[in-house]
């Protein structure tokens, strides 16, 4: 007996260590909870589905599987039915379904997004928030619909988002504001307050006042107090972290700390009905606080699912190639994509893939033998330089082998990039952290040529005895200068050859080695320029190949007006081919050096890009187009540019993919945010916090997320990241009239006809107080979603039935009036709704002045800004005593200069470098 107690202790203690070996690892990155009525279950979003587990944790049970990314689940309050978003149709919705799972409902069908925020009290309406205004300035708003769909109405008079409705629903609590909600550590008037309304919309009143983010509103169950998350209550020893405090609703009494954390703060928090639970997420993780005892327990919940997709798939690419380059010979070109290099005849045809890593592999330099290539890659943790050659005994040249070697030939946290061959072959030259070196092909002997930083382009002389570099300084201005292949002489310094400190680069070196083009910053803007390295020499004059260094700036020439973003100078110098945007398309041009002629090469907006001359032809240039296509050109032959058609197959796995996208993310803060310090942040502690996460994301859109956490960390403005999400299936159009929100039906009430707007022409007789009862036949009641009736009819007329007489018989033929009006687009509206901002904003100002004042409003500091600033200035503002300049919403630019010069003497400031050393 004694025997067969042992045994069984070991049976157990056997069985229990099989079933926590065979437990799975507790998921991470959960976003976005909610906890039900009685706290006792918690929904949340993982893997782009909405998931519910037991508060005490455990194995989660999903209740949407679809291929849609699926957030913001939110419990009714009878805890039957989850509200939650959802963008399966392109853009996200408002969706409901039963907590047991099943077919969910559409409630929303705006083009716009919509996020679900709360129920009302009676659980017969969700409040959500959506960007679906055309109104300026864009803001979020709050809109509610009924949980059977229909007609959807505005709830927030101006700006809102995160509501929720009080317990007996006279008010909602929302949040106000610009805020960033990934920025941690944020102080200043960028921030979100919490506010306090009625339901419908009035009495608007501020309740917190704290400098930083204030989010998730919470409701007490008796209506006394607000819960959210915030960073105003400090903990002792520890940074300023978001936690969970409580207000009471009249402000009288400073917030007190519901959790304590002291390293990750919280984000998203939602109250239980009953008030006995607070769900949040913090960190990596979802969290339960008791409102009673303030006690915080991490849930460890586990997942079962299997993946929705593919995580691989076999794709071959015809387009899409993000760089290429030319062998010396041009019987070969190598080109990247999808961050992996290739190679194929210059005839075209299936690609041979030379590398194959799950990094990120570009940037090509050809040796001039055409027998290997040097590249930059990540694949070791840094942006690095390797050398690649055959490794193939049977087939030694490039083009023909089969396998590969590659040759680390730096190490170095510092990011490397621009690599070449020198044209002779014997070095080699790169950029690193803005300097300037060169070392030998087999990464050795290297040798700083430049200290100065920041460089950030050159090129060879044809003879490799010079170096042409751009270099900008800490008031953003970049000269060329030129300097020999070993660094500038003791006691000397780089020639500068512009001498115009504005914006030059984009250079290349004809190779007759008396020529150098470069884009450049001039008075018309941006142009293509070609500066003669000799002196104009007399006839029957000896050649001389030496550079003439006296008055070398006064050579430079413009061939051809036309704006430029990139180009080229011909073998011989002769022609320069060049990339222009403008009003005519964005296409590929060639101008004479001289200046007496230039062509237009190519039509329909190709965006050519990486232009370079072939070497075999003088008429031929190679060029990238907007797709990603490897093109020729003759410049003797305008028209369609000749493809160079290419088939690159390739396996993209997705937590490969995924992992890159994160690196290159830290990457690119690590070696361009502007303060080197990283804002006191230890910047590779950062990633080491984050890279585990990767993992746990099975959706793009969570990987946005989780890299904004990230990137919140640096606490600076300016940082976030998006890409090419789901498009909505139809797009909602706008009539041009302001609708009174007030109006409860039925039908919809004008309040304005937007000028210059689609229902702004004459014939269509509408007026204010006009009511409209139908759209396209269709009765507007209650139950009727209005965007519906709009959606994908961008361009089409829309026929109105209207009347005047809001007591109209709807039986009445001739009481209503039938009026048609085109859609228009939003981008439209918008910027018809920009323009009624500055008018009202122009007649406030002079009706409070008496006419004294001017108003003028900066929308962006670009030339369209400079434009709208001068015309207003100077035709509509000439007799005003002063004016008073508006730059609020403005959407930045390099201008600001220009539009100084043109008001007040220049207010004193200084420009702040990243590297030390440089001045502005």
């Amino acid at each position: 007996m004694k025997h067969l107690s042992r045994f069984l202790v070991f049976l157990v203690v056997t069985c229990l260590f099989a079933a926590v070996s065979a437990a799975q690892e507790p998921i991470r990155f959960a976003r976005m909870p909610d906890i039900s009525p009685d706290g006792k279950q918690v929904a949340f979003s993982y893997l782009g589905d909405i998931w519910i587990v037991e508060t005490i944790g455990g194995v989660a049970r999903p209740v949407t599987m679809h291929e849609a990314h699926d957030i913001a689940p939110v419990f009714s309050p009878d805890g039957r039915q989850l509200a939650f978003t959802s963008n399966r149709h392109g853009s996200y919705d408002v969706f409901a379904v039963p907590v047991q799972g099943g077919k969910p409902k559409r409630l929303t069908f705006d083009s716009a997004s919509d996020l679900v925020n709360s129920w009302s009290p009676d659980g017969k309406s969700i409040l959500f928030t959506s960007n679906r205004s055309v109104g300026f300035p864009p803001t979020l708003e709050l809109y509610s619909v009924s949980v059977e769909g229909g007609r959807v109405r505005r709830v927030s008079v101006f700006e809102g988002k995160d509501g929720v409705y009080s317990p007996n629903g006279d008010q909602i609590a929302y949040v106000r504001g610009p805020g960033t909600w990934y920025r941690k550590g944020y102080r200043g008037s960028s921030n979100d307050d919490i506010w306090i309304c009625n339901a419908d919309g009035s009495n608007n009143r501020q309740l917190t006042r704290f400098e930083g983010q204030d989010s998730s509103p919470m409701w007490s169950p008796d209506g006394q107090f607000l819960y959210y998350v915030s960073e105003v209550c400090e903990l002792a020893g520890s940074r300023p972290v978001a936690n969970i405090v409580r207000q009471d609703v009249a402000g009288k009494k400073p917030p007190q700390p519901i959790t304590t954390h002291k390293e990750d703060g919280v984000r998203r928090a939602r109250i239980s009905r009953n008030g006995d639970w607070l769900v949040y997420e913090c960190g990596p993780d979802l969290w339960v606080v008791s409102t009673r005892d303030r006690q915080s327990r991490k849930l460890a919940i586990e997942v079962h699912a299997d993946d929705k997709a593919n995580t691989e798939r076999i794709v071959t690419f015809t387009e899409g190639a993000s760089e290429f380059a030319l062998a010396r010979d041009e019987k070969h070109v190598a080109f990247v994509v999808h961050g992996q290099l290739y190679l194929m005849p210059l005839a075209g045809g299936k690609a041979t893939r030379l590398t194959e890593s799950t990094g990120f592999d570009h940037g090509i330099a050809w040796s001039p033998d055409s027998k290997k290539i040097i590249f930059v890659s990540d694949r070791g943790g840094f942006e690095d330089l390797y050398l690649l050659e055959p490794d193939d005994p049977e087939h030694p040249e490039i083009d023909k082998a089969h396998k590969f070697k590659v040759k680390q030939l730096t190490n170095t946290p510092e990011a490397e990039f621009g690599v070449s061959f020198a044209p002779d072959g014997k070095r080699v030259a790169f950029i690193r952290a803005g300097k300037l070196w060169t070392m030998d092909p087999d990464g050795t002997n290297q040798k700083t040529i430049i200290n100065d930083v920041q460089v950030f382009d050159y090129d060879w002389s044809p003879d490799s005895k010079w170096i042409v570099y751009a270099r900008m300084d800490g008031s953003f201005a970049s000269e060329l200068y030129v300097v020999p292949v070993d660094g500038a002489p003791a006691g000397t310094v780089p020639k500068n050859i512009t001498r115009y400190a504005t914006y030059n680069a984009g250079v290349t070196w004809s190779d007759t080695g008396n020529k150098i083009a470069f884009v450049s910053q001039r008075r018309q803007g941006q142009v293509m320029s070609v500066l003669s390295l000799q002196r104009p020499a007399a006839a029957g004059s000896a050649d001389n190949k030496e550079i003439d260094w006296e008055d070398i700036h006064l050579r430079v020439k413009q061939p051809a007006a036309l704006l430029a973003q990139e180009g080229a100078i011909s073998m011989d110098g002769s022609k320069v081919a060049f990339r222009s945007m403008g009003s005519a398309g964005d296409d590929l041009y060639v101008a004479n050096s001289d200046g007496n002629q230039f062509t237009r090469i190519t039509q329909n907006n190709i965006r050519p890009q990486q232009i370079q001359w072939s070497r075999r032809l003088s008429d031929l240039v190679y060029f990238r187009d907007g797709r990603g296509q490897l093109r020729m050109a003759r410049t003797g032959m305008p028209g369609e540019p000749a493809r160079v058609p290419f088939t690159a197959k390739m396996t993209i796995r997705r937590h490969e993919e995924f992992q890159e996208m994160f690196e290159q993310s830290w990457h690119a803060l690590r070696e361009n945010f502007y303060d080197a310090t990283s804002h006191g942040t230890d910047w590779n502690a950062i990633r080491l916090k984050y890279r585990p996460l990767v993992k746990h994301v099975a959706m793009k859109e969570d990987l946005y997320a989780l890299i904004s956490l990230m990137l919140g960390e640096l606490n600076a403005s300016h940082l976030g990241i998006q890409g090419f999400g789901r498009q909505p299936e139809e797009r909602t159009a706008e009539l041009g009239l302001i609708f009174d929100e007030s109006y409860r039906g039925p039908g919809l009430k004008i309040a304005e006809i937007l000028k210059r707007g689609p229902a702004d022409k004459r014939g269509i007789g509408l007026r204010p107080d006009d009511i409209i009862r139908s759209i396209d036949r269709v009765d507007l009641n209650d139950k009727t979603c209005v965007e519906q009736l709009l959606n994908d009819k961008v361009g089409e007329l829309i026929q109105l039935q209207v009347t005047s007489s809001p007591n109209a018989d709807p039986k009445d033929p001739k009481a209503w009036r039938k009026v048609e009006i085109q859609g228009t687009s939003r981008d439209q509206i918008a910027n018809l709704m920009y323009e009624r901002w500055v008018d009202l904003n122009t007649r406030r100002v002079a009706d409070l002045s008496k006419g004294k004042l001017g108003y003028i409003h900066i929308p962006s500091m670009d030339e369209e800004g400079v434009d709208r600033f001068l015309r207003a200035l100077y035709s509509e503002n000439f007799d005003k005593e002063a004016i008073v300049l508006d730059v609020r919403y403005n959407g930045g630019g390099f201008t600001h200069g220009r539009q100084g010069t043109h008001r007040l003497p220049p207010s004193q400031w200084r420009r702040r470098p990243r590297h030390p050393g440089v001045r502005s």
